[in-house]
């Protein structure tokens, strides 16, 4: 049973608006960056660094197995504004590791409260924090000043009632701490892919596009590629009770925008950890027969703040399964990503482009960032060309 109490309401607006502006102002002092990093790593078309660098991983000893997050210097990486000005977004807010702590555990605390007008069974799981991250996006999708603006698409699969708290004339109040950082690789996420579609478009204006994301969450990029009309199939794989919560969200969206069923990604279960079932389903989507017929496919892998929560050994693995399905299957591919790599430190460049050409990617662009997916960059499949 559902519940809209109008008090449960206001002391939640109340609540989260103070909580979350006292949570920014109790803690103004950041820990200094390092300063020796050089923002042109950051131009876009290229990646910069130096292969005579010190610092590669031969001289370092660094070439043994690589634990995510274990005793390893602060290299390759730039500060909050750095990262932000990459990808054209306000920076970060200046606030120390308590208070971005106090902040993300607050949000979490009142998911339940968020909720409280839907019913039990419509609620939706936080499965690796995918709810969190919903309420966080849809903020920076009501900034009209921001790259990720999505015309309230995000905000459209929020619950109702308690969604009005992200409205766009509340969500300019919000300090920049979560929502902000997820803006960044949301803004580098949705660049990178259209820059590879506009890239394929040019060589061959005939060339189809499908997007796959592996353990996306609630996130709807599909949904505002394919209302551009720059992709012309999406899937998006994730865990069982997360593609159930998914549908039902579709649901409310559709009803809200009025769209279309061919607007929606494919939803499909999978479990990232288990290899071989994540290749046979690749395998079947590169495989079926589509409506578009024999015409030209460039298949966009895309992996978002999900490798993470993955078994040790399985995010390298993935990369590995991508590039070797596009093989074996003979079509054209890319590998967009903002999340964790294996076997690279912070984000160090060279150790990117080993740990991408080991699984037969060649990266195109490198762009980290501090956070925990803080491995920005996207590839192309190495040294093949598909039997025409």
């Amino acid at each position: 049973m559902a519940y809209y109490p109008s008090t449960i309401t206001i002391f939640v607006v109340v609540s989260f608006l103070i909580s979350s502006s006292f949570a920014y102002s109790v803690g103004q002092c950041q820990p200094p960056h390092n300063a020796a990093f050089s923002s042109a790593l950051f131009r876009r078309r290229s990646i910069l660094w130096s292969t005579t660098d010190s610092r590669n991983s031969n001289e370092t000893g660094e070439a043994q197995k690589f634990v995510r997050g274990a005793g390893y210097e602060l290299r390759g990486m730039p500060t909050p504004e750095e990262a932000a000005a990459a990808v054209g977004v306000k920076p970060t807010a200046v606030a120390s590791k308590e208070t971005w702590k106090r902040a993300w555990n607050f949000h979490k605390r009142f998911l339940k409260i968020l909720h409280v007008t839907e019913s039990k069974d419509y609620r939706p799981p936080n499965s690796s924090l995918s709810l969190v991250c919903l309420w966080l996006k849809a903020i920076a999708g009501n900034d009209r000043s921001s790259p990720v603006y999505d015309g309230g698409l995000t905000y459209d699969l929020l619950p109702p009632l308690t969604r009005r708290l992200v409205h766009p004339r509340l969500a300019r109040f919000y300090p920049r701490l979560h929502h902000a950082n997820i803006e960044i690789r949301t803004a580098f996420l949705d660049q990178s892919v259209e820059k590879i579609i506009v890239s394929k478009n040019k060589i061959n204006a005939s060339t189809k596009i499908r997007l796959i994301s592996l353990g996306g969450g609630y996130d709807g990029r599909s949904i505002k590629l394919k209302q551009k009309g720059l992709i012309d199939e999406a899937y998006d794989l994730d865990l069982a009770d997360v593609v159930s919560a998914k549908q039902i969200l579709f649901e409310r969206l559709a009803k809200r925008r009025s769209l279309a069923i061919g607007d929606l990604p494919q939803l499909m279960t999978i479990d990232l950890n288990k290899i071989e079932e994540v290749r046979h389903i690749l395998t079947n989507i590169l495989t079926a027969p589509t409506i578009h017929g024999n015409e030209d496919w460039h298949t966009i892998f895309l992996f978002e703040g999900v490798m993470i929560y993955l078994d040790e050994g399985i995010p390298s693995a993935l990369l590995g399964v991508c590039s070797s399905v596009l093989k074996e299957t003979q079509k054209h591919g890319s590998l967009c990503f903002a999340d964790r790599l294996e076997n690279i430190a912070e984000g160090d460049p060279v150790m990117a482009v080993t740990e991408l050409a080991n699984n037969d990617w060649t990266l195109d662009e490198w762009c980290p960032k501090p956070g925990l997916a803080r491995h920005m960059g996207s590839a192309h499949l190495t040294t093949f060309e598909p039997q025409r």
